[in-house]
């Protein structure tokens, strides 16, 4: 028997197949949001988005990639910046524009000439009133020739939208230039204890199972152990629905969120030392 037949899920709550489906929306998120629709409706340049590692920053893209798919001649694409050329940022942006999904190897264009081609698709979209938007991630992992590229991008005609997400601590990695043109900052924070409360609540049920699943204290020393970090939160939760199925509990308690926490997680938990600097391999 799996687990979650054990516990009666139709799937696990805390692995986000789908976007639109899994992703939680709710308090500081949806301000995030708001402030991502508020950058394309109002056509806005670029928004920088932060945040820790693992507070979903990808998860966060793929959901309003999906959302914007719903909007009418807003075109959108999603783009990870790390380790690619400027030829091929260029390239997924001109095909973008064009309306050229497919994965095929096309002609080797310079990145001027490649250039020259988006100006005119910006301002043939923008002439049919579409709105184009580029999500990209791990700006902060950009080699300097992507960075440079980019920020002749930033600097090309008409109306569109980019999004850079970075690691709250690789802001610094960004260079002051693309930083100066940002025009609005989107903070993804580690979760407060009644958010993660909140999700707990309503993702349990929605995926077939009781709400109480998960006790009150074993919710909060996910929280602690976690530090409020989605990720972080969500491996300990799963892996303590395995392994409580394997013990045939009743519920998902503070004491085996401990126990996975020990055996799983790197280093000591956090209270066993009076500091704890959480690293993530």
């Amino acid at each position: 028997m799996s687990y979650l037949t054990y516990w009666r899920l139709t799937r696990s709550p805390f692995l986000l197949r789908y976007p639109t489906i899994d992703y939680f929306v709710s308090g500081p998120i949806e301000d995030v949001v708001a402030r991502a629709e508020f950058l394309v409706q109002h056509g806005r340049r670029l928004g920088l988005l932060k945040g820790p590692r693992g507070t979903g920053k990808s998860s966060f893209f793929r959901y309003f990639l999906n959302r914007c798919s719903y909007v009418p001649r807003q075109v959108a694409g999603l783009l990870d910046l790390g380790g690619i050329t400027p030829e091929l940022l260029a390239r997924r942006f001109r095909d973008l524009l064009s309306g050229d999904s497919t994965d095929e190897p096309t002609e080797t264009l310079s990145l001027g000439r490649q250039i020259h081609e988006i100006d005119e698709l910006l301002l043939a979209n923008n002439a049919f009133g579409r709105h184009p938007i580029l999500l990209l991630d791990n700006a902060d992992r950009a080699s300097e020739d992507v960075v440079s590229a980019l920020g002749i991008l930033l600097r090309r005609p008409g109306s569109w939208t980019a999004i850079l997400a970075v690691e709250e601590a690789g802001v610094v990695d960004v260079p002051r230039r693309i930083l100066d043109e940002c025009e609005m900052r989107l903070d993804l924070s580690a979760w407060d204890l009644g958010l993660t409360a909140e999700f707990m609540e309503t993702a349990l049920p929605k995926y077939g199972t009781r709400d109480d699943l998960f006790s009150a204290q074993g919710i909060t020393r996910m929280h602690e152990l976690g530090e409020g970090i989605p990720k972080r939160m969500f491996s300990l939760a799963d892996t303590a629905l395995a392994i409580g199925a394997a013990r045939q509990m009743d519920c998902i308690d503070a004491d085996l969120i401990d126990q996975v926490y020990e055996e799983f997680s790197p280093g000591p938990p956090v209270h066993e030392i009076q500091e704890f600097e959480y690293v993530e391999k």
